[in-house]
């Protein structure tokens, strides 16, 4: 097949550089209608049970997550010294277009009865201040008002909260980083006119911190990487026309990356902005395999045209199929139902396999055009301490194998232990540094009002307008009392507080009437409450469905990680099922705490099935590959090791098992059996050359595949390595886990293997090794029956 392949290549030179660029103007096209994702990526699948109902609740209740929450240090608002400071921050932000009303101990609302026209009104606590005394009428008006304690201040009362609704036609799309955006000025004005500390959290903040981060660190990582993997290149190959020519692979590579997003209709999310360092990192190799053969062919022969056609046809095969394996690593998340997961395993998979096309014609059309190559372009091949190196591996398979054995096994031994030593978590803020505002925001917040993740409890009384009755309302008001005692909350609010609030405002305001009504009390009561949408009555219009059936409990939760998380779930759910009967009520919880949680634990079983997949398909083509079930055995030991021994320095070192980081495990290994197959592939050629000496095609094939592996190895782990500048954790363990763990295969494939190979020859020689499936390395003699291209190109 690469014969065909490169004589269609190289003899159509012009022609196919212009259908590539044709495809790459159009993937950069396509990647100009890329956008940044302004939501949380889905991490349920859509037909999941708790997606569904939180859908489904969305769409019952508004105002879900739309609220940015501020807090101030240490302040008493009803000073005369911060009351006016204040006051003019309110309207400040109540001026930003896309916030739809501001919530403050100053500008809360009351009740107040009018008979005239039989109803309630709804006042502003500044209405009709007097002259005199106006900030301590002020604040005895506040705190007559049973509804707000512990809601617009902490329980010390020393820190004030503010609440900024954000209308929901501005929530997820381009206007919320323009709001925030506004909202962030406002609040350094403030600050600096004041004097004092705002804390600002809520999930539209986060949301929005998020999104500025990935789109910061898109072109970060890119700029990063291509530095990075550009200087290795000129340091090992000596050559600014293959470093240029491979910068030029990986370019066409990430606009194919974008372009793909953008012809799907994707977003960029945390995952998928990614994908353009990946290819970046994932075709360099490809380039020096290919660049390597060529000047290693070239300085055999001295032949430009008979070394390129060669390049193609010797390791296109095999170069094809790692890339391929690599691709299945990446293809098996296409498997699971995670959106989120989906997205990330089709660009990522299609892309890998587009790099390899691009570098199978790139590269040797480039080097066709260019003069040959001199004897300093090749000269890396033979530098000293690369075959320092290359002694080194040499010494230790063929006189320290017992040694290789006890290192090896010792460390899977303690490696195993320290797997026993992880555990798992997931939570909103867990990507974040001790350091960051945001962290320091959000654990301030939780200090003093609970927290600010939400957590709804959904009531359902399983009949129209149950939600009225007294005894549906009596047991919310129980539950209410209950939740109070629980830590890690804030505190619930319900129909149940805005009934006890009509009820205070139809009693001219007196706060002993902050109560429920009784059966007498309820018909006239509820005839005086205000109809309609009320702007201010908006944090009470949402907590009863349109038919009266389901009832809302809203409240904010700490943002714990998994097991804690699960805990206090647990046992909020179980004081509901106490109080509300099962056979008469359904209880449910949601919101994006439910989500987030559920969400996390779902997307790690799917990475850690997604990995077994990947190896069970890349064992399959091992096994047709070689056609040997000892020999396939024997190239997995290799490949799993680094796995195992990652997972022990995760337990060793206490990095979580969360999904930034069981993703490495899928993407090292889809890259550390290329080393395995090119090596292989090459140990079965020498074995054909040399009538089977195994000694001696095993040291071969580690001279032959060791430099372009360590190479290659050398750039993937400064290349990975560039996401340690990221400001989320958990891409920064990405990082720093894929480096170390493709080092460790680089080991193990230049040592573990070969060593294998040499003690088990006798099991590892399968007659059916000498007849594969699939050909990766051509014999010289094949290739030189074939007819030459060189009367094709000049």
């Amino acid at each position: 097949m690469f014969t065909v392949i490169a004589r269609l290549i190289l003899r159509n030179r012009i022609l196919m550089l212009c259908l590539l660029f044709l495809a790459t103007a159009t993937m950069v096209y396509q990647g100009s209608k890329v956008r940044v994702s302004y939501n949380f990526s889905r991490l349920l699948p859509k037909n999941d049970s708790t997606q569904i109902f939180y859908e489904n609740f969305q769409q019952t209740f508004t105002q879900v997550g739309n609220t940015v929450v501020l807090a101030a240090e240490e302040v008493d608002l009803f000073s005369k010294e911060h009351y006016d400071t204040w006051r003019h921050f309110e309207d400040s932000l109540t001026s930003i277009k896309g916030v739809s009303g501001v919530l403050s101990p100053i500008s809360a609302f009351a009740l107040q009865r009018n008979d005239s026209l039989k109803k309630l009104e709804v006042v502003s606590i500044n209405h009709e201040l007097p002259t005199v005394n106006r900030n301590e009428v002020l604040r005895e008006r506040y705190k007559r008002l049973p509804f707000y304690q512990n809601l617009l201040y902490s329980a010390d009362e020393k820190s004030p909260l503010m609440l900024l609704y954000i209308d929901n036609d501005f929530l997820y799309n381009e206007n919320i980083i323009r709001i925030i955006e506004q909202i962030k000025i406002q609040i350094e004005d403030f600050e600096a006119r004041s004097g004092l500390k705002i804390h600002v959290s809520g999930l539209p903040y986060i949301r929005m911190a998020n999104t500025r981060k990935v789109s910061k660190e898109i072109l970060l990582f890119i700029v990063m990487a291509i530095s990075v993997t550009s200087l290795l290149l000129y340091f090992f190959l000596r050559s600014f026309r293959a470093m240029g020519i491979s910068m030029l692979v990986v370019v066409i590579g990430v606009c194919f990356t974008f372009g793909l997003i953008g012809s799907f209709d994707f977003q960029i999310s945390l995952l998928t902005a990614l994908i353009p360092t990946l290819i970046i990192v994932i075709g360099v190799p490809n380039c020096i395999f290919l660049i390597n053969k060529f000047h290693s062919e070239y300085k055999g022969h001295g032949n430009k045209i008979l070394a390129l056609q060669r390049v193609i046809r010797k390791v296109g095969n095999a170069t094809l199929l790692t890339n391929f394996t690599t691709a299945l690593g990446f293809a098996a998340f296409i498997l699971t139902d995670s959106t989120v997961l989906v997205e990330f395993g089709i660009v990522a998979s299609i892309n890998i396999l587009m790099v390899f096309v691009i570098s199978i014609i790139i590269i040797p059309i480039s080097y066709s055009f260019s003069k040959p190559p001199k004897k300093r372009h090749y000269r890396h091949l033979d530098k000293r301490w690369i075959n320092g190196f290359m002694n080194f591996l040499e010494s230790a398979v063929t006189h320290h194998r017992k040694l290789v054995y006890v290192a090896t096994v010792g460390l899977a031994a303690l490696a195993v232990y320290g797997t026993t030593q992880i555990y798992t978590t997931g939570n909103m803020s867990e990507e974040y540094s001790e350091k960051d505002p945001l962290l320091i925001d959000l654990k301030y917040l939780e200090r003093q009002f609970g927290g600010v993740v939400p957590l709804e409890i959904v009531i359902d009384t399983k009949r129209k307008n149950g939600v009225q009755k007294p005894a549906t309302l009596k047991r919310i008001e129980r539950l209410e009392q209950a939740l109070a005692e629980v830590p890690g909350i804030s505190k619930p609010l319900s129909i149940v507080d805005g009934i006890k609030f009509a009820k205070q405002g139809f009693y001219r305001g007196d706060p002993a009437f902050y109560a429920l009504p009784t059966s007498q009390e309820r018909s006239f009561i509820m005839s005086y409450l205000p109809k309609g949408e009320n702007e201010n009555l908006s944090i009470l219009n949402t907590m009863v469905d349109s038919r009266g059936r389901y009832a809302r409990i809203s409240l904010q939760a700490a943002d714990l990680d998994t097991e804690e998380s699960k805990v206090l779930h647990k046992r909020i759910q179980d004081l509901a099922n106490d109080i509300f009967p099962r056979e008469r009520y359904g209880v449910t919880l949601t919101g994006a705490s439910i989500i987030f949680l559920k969400g996390t634990s779902y997307l790690i079983k799917n990475l850690i099935i997604s990995l077994l997949l990947a190896i069970a398909v890349i064992t399959i083509i091992m096994i047709l590959l070689f056609r040997s079930f000892a020999m396939v055995v024997v190239s997995l030991i290799p490949n799993l090791f680094p796995l195992i021994l990652t997972a022990g320095i995760m337990g060793w070192f206490g990095i979580p098992l969360k999904p930034s980081t069981i993703l490495v495990f899928s993407i090292a290994f889809g890259i550390s059996v290329d080393d395995t197959i090119h090596f292989l592939a090459k140990y079965r050629q020498e074995l054909r050359a040399s009538n089977w000496n195994i000694g001696y095609s095993v040291i071969r094939s580690l001279r032959e595949t060791g430099v372009s592996m360590f190479y290659t190895s050398i750039i993937l782990f400064f290349g990975f390595s560039v996401f340690i500048a990221s400001e989320f954790g958990g891409t920064v363990s990405l990082g720093v886990l894929v480096s170390v763990t493709l080092v460790i295969a680089m080991l193990s494939n230049l040592i573990i293997l070969p060593s294998l190979l040499l003690s088990l020859e006798k099991l590892v020689l399968d007659p059916n090794f000498n007849h594969p499936l699939i050909t990766l390395y051509k014999r010289d003699e094949e290739i030189e029956e074939e007819e030459p291209l060189k009367k094709h190109v000049p």
